[in-house]
């Protein structure tokens, strides 16, 4: 899939996990948080809700595994 045509919250969750693999907890903090509000901002369909809240769930895991290094 072209990059153009990816959700900005599958472009955030990559560069979440490029920020852990970098060892940049600081940066990987504020992308969290902007994946928040991206996936916060979905509405409507409940497929669409559980894969947000599995994508933010995967990315808070890695988050804590990285501060554990």
């Amino acid at each position: 899939m072209p990059d153009q045509d990816r959700r900005l919250s599958d472009k955030i969750i990559t560069a979440h996990a490029q920020a852990c693999g970098e060892g940049k907890m600081d940066v990987a903090e504020a992308l969290l948080k902007a994946l928040e509000v991206d996936l916060s901002t979905i509405g409507g369909n409940k497929t669409e809700n559980r894969e947000a809240t599995e994508q933010l769930e995967a990315a808070f895991e890695l988050h804590e595994r990285s501060l554990a290094q």
